[in-house]
């Protein structure tokens, strides 16, 4: 979205034109759920995280101050919301495990993999599960990162090799 048709419909949000939001919405849903994915590894979660994003910046938009800076504001808003998710899940997580039924084994299918990928550095791990796990283009997690391709490519082939060394460090173990 160029520039001065984000600050136009910024503006109108701000006047209470809600179907100005839906402009803004259509143009970065994608960008939103690519983040939250990347963080949560779930594209379930990742939808529930990624509307409450879009309303949280719709119910928020006056708090924006520069109106050219709508994406990266919510962008913000999505990693911010994720981390508190991630928070929930751990700590309902970790309820469970101390509560009366901790000896049930956990369902998940590839534990090992799923903590080496929390091992990652945040941007590399959403550029692997972007484009592996959600099967985008490098190009697509290019413009969801507002970066060049090579740049989605070098985070891309640093974080296989990183992943494959945490996970041969933890197979030594």
């Amino acid at each position: 979205m160029n520039g001065h048709l984000e600050k136009k419909l910024v503006a109108s949000c701000r006047n209470g034109d809600k179907s100005a939001y839906t402009g803004l919405v259509k143009a970065y849903s994608g960008r939103v759920f690519g983040i939250c994915l990347g963080m949560l590894g779930n594209s379930h979660d990742a939808e529930d995280v990624a509307q409450e994003t879009l309303l949280t910046g719709f119910t928020n938009i006056k708090q924006l101050r520069d109106d050219e800076q709508f994406g990266a504001w919510l962008g913000r808003i999505a990693k911010n919301l994720c981390i508190d998710f991630i928070r929930r899940q751990k700590f309902k997580r970790n309820a469970f495990v101390n509560g009366a039924e901790a000896g049930q084994s956990s369902s998940k299918e590839y534990p090992e993999l799923e903590g080496a990928l929390a091992k990652l550095p945040e941007d590399s791990r959403l550029a692997l599960m972007l484009y592996y796990f959600d099967g985008r283009s490098t190009r697509n997690i290019a413009e969801t990162f507002e970066t060049s391709e090579a740049a989605v490519q070098t985070r891309i082939s640093r974080a296989r090799k990183q992943l494959r060394e945490i996970l041969d460090t933890e197979g030594d173990e």
